[in-house]
């Protein structure tokens, strides 16, 4: 803050717009782009499940038209044929059978299939027909268990096994490449006495579903049989985080964010059920929103841009506000050097030109001030000379009564001595103006001088009880609070010959509140005179009267800021009594 107060105003508009500007425009830039990084990716990412969805129902399309063609052949006159001739010779050499038919009708219905390699039909342990190049191989009877024993489990289903290494052993192949896709044969019980096999491409297969589904640059998706062994994938994809994919899809999780080599990859996935197949695809995060970095370049630039825009409009504001400005410190100075008769063109018509008229105005103000100056001294002195004069009486009478009380004290009239010493005391008081305060044990000193010039009046007609507390002596007040209230309950007191009257004065404290109590023994007052009484203390102008006590209450209430209250007690023929209470100044309790 101190840097600030040393610098132009120009500097200062420039710095307390510019940043502000800039830091504005850095926020705005960093929440629009991370807002539209949300919106790409979520997009991206809604993509990337519609087109694993897609590859779902183009493999459920295919393996449907498959299954279908398997459940015709099942059932087909040529087969029929087949499991007659089989009942008949049970033991009988299969190549015993015409196969013209059957190989026919499997030519006529699988050729259409670019994906499937090979058709078997096999009985038992024995090849009914294939097209498979089988001279030196024979099948693997491990294998061929298995699949009879799934047949024989979902009767008249079409199974989709995992990956294998092939129903027949070739030579050179000894990986899982192959794909099967079979279903039983029953004789007329019922039974499963034979299958319908067919060997299928994965990479054909696979290759046929996912091709026309890569929409993403970065973007990798593959298929995986119930195994987690990879089917096809249309990019490369390390064996680690394949794992690492199948196994968070295991734990349930369908679409989720995983950190691999340092690199953070999304993947969503699809399940098929009638393959037992899940469909993935992956891709790395900064892959769903590959314009990232140019829209970062982008934004840079329109802030930077904006900064340097709004900049220069300051430059251009703080210029048209400064100039000006100036010339009204330039003007001032004048002034300070007594030129009085200085005034500004001005034909401006906003605030400046508003200051500028002030400006012409106060000059023009002091110009004449300055003329009146001397009047103004001699009238000053005027004035002295008049106060001056007006003290004159006061002191004068003050001076006559204290020869009085020496002639009083020479002819042995002390009594009456004593009461020109109360009255001399009682004006002293009253005519010191140097201070408008007094402390409590001051006031109570003036009331005592007071009561005791009434009691020499009326003689044995008045006694008084004054009482202070100690620590209250040096309280500060308004000066003269005790005469007029005390002034007021002898004048109203009792009218009665044979009956004395009282008045007692009581100071205490109460708390956080300083209570001064005036009581009279006199006519006291009506409900009427009562109410009257109390809105005279609340200085309700239309209360006249009894301006002393009035005067009281109001100077009160402006010393302790309205932190003073007054309650007034009376009954006709019994007395008064007035209670001031006011709050004590946390700073006279810290004097203590």
């Amino acid at each position: 803050m101190g840097l600030l107060k040393r610098i132009s105003f120009q500097k200062k508009l420039l710095i307390m717009v510019a940043i502000p500007v800039a830091v504005l425009g850095i926020v705005i830039g960093t929440l629009s782009y991370q807002k539209a990084e949300g919106v790409v990716k979520q997009s991206q990412k809604r993509v990337l499940s519609d087109g694993v969805n897609r590859v779902d129902i183009s493999i459920n399309l295919k393996a449907r038209q498959i299954n279908s063609f398997m459940q015709v052949m099942s059932s087909s006159i040529q087969i029929k044929q087949l499991i007659e001739w089989h009942v008949v010779h049970p033991r009988s050499d299969i190549q015993g059978f015409d196969t013209a038919e059957l190989e026919l009708f499997c030519a006529n219905t699988w050729d259409s299939f670019s994906e499937i390699n090979d058709v078997s039909i096999l009985l038992g342990q024995r090849i009914a027909y294939t097209n498979a190049d089988q001279a030196e191989s024979s099948p693997d009877a491990a294998l061929l268990g298995t699949l009879y024993q799934t047949a024989r489990q979902y009767v008249g289903k079409v199974n989709w096994s995992n990956l294998t290494e092939g129903l027949y052993k070739r030579q050179g192949e000894g990986s899982p490449n192959h794909l099967l896709i079979y279903e039983g044969i029953r004789n007329g019980a019922g039974e499963t006495i034979g299958l319908v096999i067919l060997e299928v491409d994965p990479r054909a297969f696979g290759g046929a579903m996912l091709t026309k589904q890569k929409i993403l640059e970065y973007q990798t998706t593959f298929l995986i049989d119930r195994n987690g062994s990879l089917i096809y994938s249309d990019n490369s994809i390390s064996p680690e985080r394949m794992q690492r994919i199948f196994d968070l899809y295991q734990s349930g999780k369908r679409k989720a964010t995983l950190s691999f080599g340092g690199v953070e990859y999304y993947f969503c996935s699809q399940y098929n059920g009638l393959t037992g197949w899940s469909t993935f695809t992956v891709i790395p995060e900064k892959g769903l929103f590959p314009a990232a970095g140019s829209l970062r370049r982008y934004i840079a630039v329109l802030v930077s841009f904006s900064v340097v825009l709004t900049s220069s409009f300051l430059v251009l504001l703080s210029w048209a506000i400064t100039k000006p400005l100036a010339r009204l410190t330039n003007s001032m100075k004048e002034v300070q050097d007594k030129n009085f008769q200085l005034q500004l063109e001005n034909d401006r018509g906003d605030e400046i030109g508003e200051l500028t008229d002030s400006f012409n105005f106060m000059v023009n103000r002091i110009n004449i001030l300055v003329n009146q100056v001397y009047q103004e001294r001699l009238a000053q002195k005027n004035a002295e000379l008049e106060a001056l004069q007006a003290q004159i009486n006061p002191h004068f009478l003050y001076n006559t009564l204290d020869s009085i009380n020496w002639m009083l004290i020479d002819r042995g009239e002390r009594d009456i001595s004593a009461i020109v010493v109360a009255l001399g005391k009682l004006m002293q008081y009253s005519m010191d103006t140097n201070t408008s305060m007094a402390t409590l044990a001051e006031e109570y000193r003036n009331i005592k001088d007071y009561l005791m010039i009434q009691k020499n009046r009326l003689e044995d007609q008045l006694e008084f009880r004054l009482e202070l507390e100690g620590s209250l002596e040096s309280f500060r007040v308004p000066k003269l609070i005790l005469q007029p209230l005390v002034e007021n309950a002898i004048i109203h007191g009792s009218k009665g010959k044979d009956r004395v009257r009282w008045v007692e004065v009581c100071t205490a404290r109460a708390g956080s509140l300083v209570q001064v109590r005036v009581l009279d023994n006199g006519q006291g007052m009506t409900e009427a005179q009562l109410d009257r009484y109390r809105q005279m203390l609340k200085n309700d102008p239309a209360i006249g009267g009894n301006i002393g006590v009035r005067n009281v209450a109001r100077r009160l209430q402006l010393h302790f800021n309205g932190q003073c209250s007054f309650e007034v007690e009376s009954k006709e023929g019994e007395g008064t009594a007035v209670t001031m209470a006011f709050t004590v100044p946390a700073e006279w309790e810290e004097s203590l």
